[in-house]
């Protein structure tokens, strides 16, 4: 078992427990099991429901995560990425800084951009604020040029 730990700015730093798959130099992948209170629903759509699992794919030099959602029984839900810091390893585990923008694939390979609003509310400093922008114009071109999940993040599927 490992902890993940995602800091937001101005919130506290939350965390789970994840069972570990694979650790290597560059790329940590992990799986859990979600436990909402309520379904994720961003923008009303309900997209995960608790019972569902994740697969979380960080690699650590990146500037964004890949999570596979699938349902109870196995179904494929959807990809949900988190823009953030590069991870950095802690005793049992990683964390992050959470820089709010988060994207939503869906099978069908159309995506959606979550928590706008909020990033630009929030105090981020100038240098982290343009890091994220870059991170989500780089993942966007991902989805509509090559599909997602990315290349890396296939060949490491492959392998498993």
């Amino acid at each position: 078992m490992i902890i993940v730990r995602y800091k937001r700015p101005q919130k506290e730093a939350r965390e789970w427990e994840h069972r570990l798959l694979l650790d290597t130099d560059d790329i940590i992948i992990s799986d859990f099991e979600f436990k909402l209170e309520k379904p994720f629903s961003p923008f009303g759509e309900p997209l995960i429901y608790s019972g569902y699992k994740g697969m979380l794919f960080d690699h650590l030099d990146k500037w964004y995560n890949v999570l596979e959602v699938r349902d109870e029984k196995g179904g494929f839900k959807g990809y949900y990425s988190d823009i953030r810091t590069p991870p950095v390893r802690i005793e049992n585990g990683y964390e992050a800084l959470d820089l709010i923008l988060d994207v939503w694939v869906y099978p069908d390979g159309k995506y959606v951009i979550l928590d706008q609003d909020e990033f630009k509310q929030n105090v981020l400093p100038n240098n982290l604020k343009e890091a994220a922008l870059l991170t989500l114009d780089k993942l966007k071109n991902k989805i509509v040029d090559e599909g997602y999940p990315p290349s890396w993040v296939r060949r490491i599927k492959d392998e498993l």
